[in-house]
């Protein structure tokens, strides 16, 4: 009786119904090989798919004849498995010959090797229960005794391979084991791919995954371009170019859209895996969405498995845009409300004029211009004051309202400040380094309702700097004006 089952011919095998329990990919345009093909039937299922070549092999010389007699597309090899096709082939079939294989292991591992880099090698066994124990188990057929592998052998031997036991496959009269079908590939380094939208969580992420994995290190988009305007890494001058204009943390984004606009997809996807050597890393990189599949595909020709992670982030970022526009809005709308708003702010008159402006510069730091005034009864006086050519000498600050005065010393040094005004270090007055330039003081609130005149003493000199005052919020008074003269004007 035959093995293989066809139409008007039944054989041992249900060939029919194995096919469909093989789960097999498209093989339209791949190059297929069937080991201990028997009659060929699938081989002549992959010339029906479309393979590109087409190879079956069998040490029986009578099944190999009827095979070729049926297929003649298809190349047929009457040897055994001790001398394997050279390939590489993008499908391979071992179905349910594996146990005759003197070292079972060996062929798998040989197998494997013939396949191509996305090759697929397509196994039908039997397994023995996990219970009879971790290795081989010699297993009494009708016909013989042969060694079958546990699932937790078989994971041992497939250990170095991205595989899967795809479910069961048809049983035959005899079995002493339930028949599996599993699907073998050869392990790709992984890539994992943390890309979406600026500040959505990717480095946390990152971390919280793969922090302190040394099998996996965390390949940074941000870090690589710093590093490529100081001069590191292997990269063409056109990107070193593109990369180093206008380079900020703030921009890393539009610099990213850039690169990929520019057809750059390839370059990077070969930066980032050599910088992890060619083996597993995840990325922590913003790339735009219409980029990603494309920046895939590139890493796939570089041999990785990419695996992209997805989440929903539930505080996104809002854009540049957005926020410049709500925050003009924001302020027409604080001054719709300063306008409506008849409240007291404080007003500061500087008064230095002519030649001692040139003498004298200060500023207020409080309170400060159009402040509004507060319920404290206690007000902060405070700012600096640096004086030049004849008034350059120690001064006191005072200020003064109806009668009553404070006067005090400056007591703060302002570094801030000196560089400012004089620039480098060197150019700094001696007088300066150390005397202090900053004062600091407090004057009841009520001072400023009157008027409070501020200024500094020098040489028993007094010499006014501001007049401080509050004030009705005059655009408040005119808006409130303009609305009773309306009110008027409807009665």
């Amino acid at each position: 009786m035959q093995y293989q089952s066809f139409p008007g011919v039944k054989g041992g095998s249900a060939s029919s119904q194995k096919l469909t329990a093989l789960r097999l990919p498209s093989l339209k345009d791949k190059r297929f090989l069937d080991v201990g093909c028997n009659e060929g039937f699938f081989c002549g299922y992959a010339l029906f798919e479309g393979a590109s070549h087409v190879t079956g092999m069998d040490k029986s010389a009578n099944a190999i004849s009827k095979a070729a007699a049926r297929f003649p597309d298809a190349e047929f090899l009457n040897q055994t498995w001790d001398t394997l096709p050279e390939g590489p082939f993008d499908v391979i079939t071992l179905l349910s010959a594996l146990h005759y294989a003197e070292d079972q292991e060996a062929l798998i591992h040989r197998l494997v090797e013939r396949l191509s880099p996305d090759g697929l090698l397509v196994l039908e066994i039997g397994i023995a229960p996990n219970r009879a124990g971790k290795g081989w188990i010699k297993v009494e057929r009708a016909i013989d005794e042969r060694w079958f592998p546990t699932r937790i052998k078989l994971g041992e031997i497939l250990k170095n391979y991205a595989w899967k036991v795809i479910g069961h496959s048809v049983m035959q009269n005899g079995d002493p084991l339930p028949r599996y079908v599993v699907h073998i590939r050869k392990l790709k380094p992984y890539a994992w791919l943390l890309m979406q939208d600026p500040a959505t969580g990717k480095s946390t992420i990152s971390r919280q995954l793969f922090a302190g994995r040394k099998d996996i290190p965390v390949i940074s988009g941000d870090r690589t371009y710093l590093q490529i305007t100081e001069g590191k890494h292997n990269v063409s001058q056109e990107m070193r170019a593109m990369v180093s204009e206008d380079f900020s943390t703030s921009t890393i984004g539009k610099t990213t859209k850039k690169l990929f606009d520019s057809n750059m997809t390839s370059e990077l996807a070969k930066l980032w895996a050599g910088l992890a050597g060619f083996n597993h890393f995840a990325l922590d990189s913003y790339i735009p969405e219409n980029y990603r599949t494309q920046f895939k595909a590139a890493l796939s020709e570089l041999g990785y498995f990419p695996v992209e992670l997805n989440w929903e982030d539930p505080t996104p970022l809002a854009s540049a845009q957005s926020v410049i526009s709500k925050a003009r809005q924001y302020e027409q709308h604080l001054l719709k409300q300063q306008t409506e708003h008849a409240g007291a702010v404080i007003n500061i008159n500087r008064l230095p004029r002519g030649d001692l402006k040139k003498l004298v510069k200060f500023h207020i730091d409080s309170p400060a211009q159009g402040e509004w005034r507060g319920s404290d009864s206690q007000v902060t006086v405070s700012g600096w004051a640096i004086t030049f050519d004849y008034l350059q000498t120690s001064y006191q600050v005072y200020a003064s309202a109806n009668e009553h005065e404070v006067i005090t010393s400056p007591e703060k040094n302002r570094p801030d400040v000196l560089s400012a005004v004089f620039g480098e270090a060197e150019d700094i007055p001696e007088l300066w380094q150390q005397q202090p330039c900053g004062f600091s003081f407090n004057v009841p609130a009520e001072w400023f309702e009157a008027g409070s005149e501020l200024g500094i003493i020098i040489n028993n000199t007094r010499i006014p700097l501001a007049q401080i005052s509050v004030q009705k919020n005059q655009t408040a008074t005119l808006s409130s004006m303009l609305t009773n003269s309306l009110k008027r004007l409807r009665h």
